[in-house]
């Protein structure tokens, strides 16, 4: 618990330290108001956007197109990883196309995403899906084929079937892989998000970010960045819970337990 506290407060010294020197530099270097406007003025027109509805109505657009987006990405990519590690035929055929897709700049492909299904949801779920279903992929397969022959061989003498072996073993070993891998596909859902909505986006927070650009509206724009980032936190805690809650047997949540 004395750990806890500690670390919250050095959190809280720390942002005080950001705000603060932030608040310095404006003042000592004069800088102009619509370059880089004060902590205090970004976080009036935050609560100002926050109130009126604005971040909640262009936010609920983002979240709704990640939430789905990202969920069938990291399904595809389970059973992509799942197949391709029990199946060293399905991956060399199949693994060839994923790198090159992989390879090829994601915002590169908006244009044509454009040209083929318009502006629109479409487009951005499709930006999602390609950025969530690499991590998940890679890491199922390591996870998979991480499992010690050891439980092989137990699972062997008691006579398991090999379906108990996938849903008993396999996946429950390989789950600590399959959620990391499922960190770094939200967090890239997130980018796709945002950077398909700055591109071919009617509404949402990437939407938002590219209408302060074009109003040289530096508190809108900033506010819109803290938004974004708040945004991308809440869905990242929210598969740590997950991973909480599915891996409370792991040593490394162990491990976490007993540290604090």
């Amino acid at each position: 618990m004395g750990k806890k506290i500690l670390i919250s407060a050095l959190s809280i010294l720390f942002l005080v330290f950001f705000l603060g020197f932030w608040k310095g530099y404006i003042i000592i270097q004069n800088v102009p108001a619509y370059i880089l406007p004060s902590p205090e003025t970004v976080g009036q027109k935050f609560w100002d956007l926050l109130t009126n509805g604005t971040f909640f109505r262009h936010g609920w657009v983002t979240l709704y197109t990640i939430v789905i987006g990202f969920s069938i990405g990291s399904v595809l990519g389970f059973f992509a990883g799942y197949f391709s590690a029990r199946n060293r035929t399905f991956e060399e055929i199949v693994s060839p196309y994923v790198m090159l897709l992989q390879a090829t700049p994601k915002i590169s492909l908006i244009p044509l995403f454009v040209i083929w299904f318009g502006l629109g949801m479409p487009s951005k779920l499709l930006l999602i899906v390609l950025s969530a279903f690499f991590p998940v992929m890679i890491n199922t397969i390591l996870g998979m084929r991480s499992v010690s022959e050891d439980y092989e061989n137990l699972m062997t003498v008691l006579g398991a079937s090999e379906r108990q072996r996938v849903l008993k073993m396999k996946i429950p070993l390989a789950t600590p892989l399959i959620m990391a891998g499922l960190k770094i596909a939200m967090v890239q859902s997130v980018i796709g998000a945002i950077v398909s909505e700055w591109m071919s986006g009617e509404n949402g927070l990437g939407y938002l970010l590219v209408f302060g650009s074009a109003m040289y509206d530096a508190n809108l724009l900033m506010a819109s960045i803290l938004a974004t980032t708040f945004l991308g936190l809440i869905l990242y805690w929210s598969i740590e819970f997950l991973e909480k809650k599915l891996l409370f047997w792991h040593e490394s949540k162990l491990a976490f337990t007993e540290g604090t």
